[in-house]
């Protein structure tokens, strides 16, 4: 399965909807695609994972080198539409600190620039 990264730029966050399978096929443009952003000058990462049905570690390593690099630059992601799976993943393995999830894109998109918003834990 191909991997598709759409990304709309509102109020200073990167929106970005990635659609399809997360293993080791397809991360590398997920990573390339992802730290594009932050390259640029993106602060704030919300991404939208309610149509991946698959993510393995790989995956995992991309988001969290995200989450790192963004962290290093005062920034922040947050994820939206994470299926139970993935967020018992994040929770077991402690990664849920580093790269919360919320209910919905607002939401996400006003924890990672600094506002109240309500965290998805399980």
């Amino acid at each position: 399965m191909s991997l598709q990264v759409s990304v709309e730029h509102v109020d200073g966050v990167a929106r970005c909807e990635i659609v399809g399978e997360v293993d080791m096929a397809t991360t590398p443009q997920l990573r390339d695609e992802l730290l594009g952003l932050v390259d640029a000058g993106h602060k704030y990462l919300v991404l939208d994972v309610s149509g991946v049905p698959f993510l393995d570690s790989t995956g995992l390593g991309v988001l969290m080198e995200v989450h790192r690099r963004l962290r290093d630059n005062s920034g922040a992601a947050a994820l939206v539409g994470a299926r139970p799976a993935l967020v018992r993943l994040l929770t077991i393995t402690n990664l849920s600190r580093a790269l919360p999830v919320y209910r919905s894109v607002e939401d996400a998109s006003a924890a990672v620039t600094g506002s109240p918003a309500a965290e998805v834990t399980g």
